[in-house]
């Protein structure tokens, strides 16, 4: 089976589609990759992803390294620009194919040959995926990573048109969908009265993630900080993320907590947190930590007692969607604290493995954390049932299994 997946940036943080391209290279499957680079990820991170890979790698170079990487960088950018003017301001459709996809401008006098799948995971690639269905005689697989019509709500009205449009027109030609949770996945069959296979696949770690993780002992003694963690790839305040929400929270609560937040940070964000140590009187609770490589992120959180999720409805995909860093914690062996999002719930919800709070209500969330502090046995016990579940059935060949019983009918 020859198969292609599109990534709209560095594959090594599109971590949905690293996961499918691992799994269909280990199935056998002739596994090509179209990757533009566009300065998303370090080149070390990028290079040491692929390194470890051996499925192939198409390079769209606009990594701006020579004068003429940049000339075609700097044409690109040109191009996209004038594409969104003409649609932004005139509803005019040359190059729609393109509005979102600067870095895939050109993608089609690359990609020669047949494919029998084609795998994206944005609405930013599906017009022209669909494009492309069509010359290479593919069937198509639309992991809907998010709610897109939900996620670009709060956006520019033109942008939430465009994503309509594009979904409305295309998503018609889709032979397979995926989603992140059943919750999102329904809604989209029943927005779109779509009558084709359609499957959840958890946010999960693949099992070639999970086997650096050598599971440390429990914290039973009271007298020794709780450990909370938060991670992403960068750390932003003030946002969706509510990153801001799990520090308030820490500054409420009355135990010995620390909370070490993971991730990439610039120095403006740098300046926010700065703002709320000082605040706050945070110095000796909460700490940043780097981002961690892509393959070693539940290793990274293996050692804490606490895994804690800080999302904000603003707009229907942080209602309907769920995030890597639920499982990531989950496979880490650690107890989870998430708000009551639907998405999110429905884990939490199926199994036991830690608390819900009001979303953004941090007065509660530090209510639940001086729980967590104080009672170490049922702690532990939310930590044990992470780790019996992982096991069982929360890592990423679980679901995907599914998905290839499909494409092989």
């Amino acid at each position: 089976m020859r198969i292609l997946l599109i990534s709209c940036n560095e594959i090594c943080y599109n971590t949905r589609l690293l996961k499918a391209a691992d799994f269909f290279y280990e199935k056998g499957c002739e596994v090509v990759v179209f990757n533009p680079i566009t300065g998303l990820a370090s080149k070390e991170i990028y290079a040491n992803t692929l390194k470890t890979r051996k499925w192939k790698v198409l390079e769209y170079d606009i990594t701006k390294r020579n004068l003429k990487s940049l000339l075609r960088w700097m044409r690109v950018s040109i191009l996209n620009k004038l594409i969104q003017l003409l649609w932004n301001n005139f509803r005019i459709q040359l190059g729609f194919d393109y509005y979102l996809s600067k870095g895939l401008l050109g993608i089609t006098g690359n990609i020669k040959g047949n494919y029998d799948y084609i795998l994206i995971h944005l609405v930013d690639t599906l017009p022209l995926a669909v494009k492309l269905k069509k010359k290479t005689g593919a069937k198509l697989i639309y992991d809907s990573q998010e709610y897109f019509k939900g996620q670009y709500a709060k956006y520019e009205k033109h942008l939430k048109d465009w994503v309509t449009e594009a979904e409305t027109k295309n998503i018609k030609h889709v032979d397979i969908l995926l989603a992140t949770t059943n919750v999102m996945r329904d809604r989209i069959v029943n927005e779109y009265k779509l009558n084709i296979p359609s499957f959840r696949v958890r946010n999960t770690p693949s099992l070639s993630m999970l086997n650096h993780v050598a599971a440390k002992e429990n914290n039973s003694d009271t007298s020794k900080p709780l450990l909370l963690v938060w991670h992403g790839m960068s750390v932003y305040f003030n946002n969706t993320r509510g990153v801001h929400i799990l520090v308030k929270a820490v500054a409420n609560c009355k135990s010995n907590v620390k909370l070490y937040l993971q991730g990439n940070i610039n120095d403006e964000q740098v300046s926010v947190f700065n703002g709320y140590l000082n605040d706050l009187k945070l110095h000796d609770k909460i700490f940043l930590r780097p981002a961690a490589d892509p393959d070693r992120i539940v290793e990274s959180l293996v050692g804490y007692d606490v895994g804690l999720i800080g999302e904000l409805p603003e707009e229907e995909n942080q209602m309907l969607t769920s995030s890597n860093k639920l499982f990531d914690f989950i496979n880490a062996g650690l107890a989870v604290i998430a708000p009551d999002l639907p998405g999110l719930a429905e884990t939490l919800d199926e199994f036991s493995i830690g608390s819900k709070y009001h979303t953004g209500d941090y007065k509660e969330l530090a209510l639940i954390i001086d729980g967590f502090a104080l009672n170490r046995d049922k702690l532990n016990g939310y930590k044990i049932k992470s780790s019996e579940i992982a096991k069982q059935q929360l890592y990423w060949e679980f679901d995907y299994k599914y998905v290839w019983d499909q494409m092989n009918k």
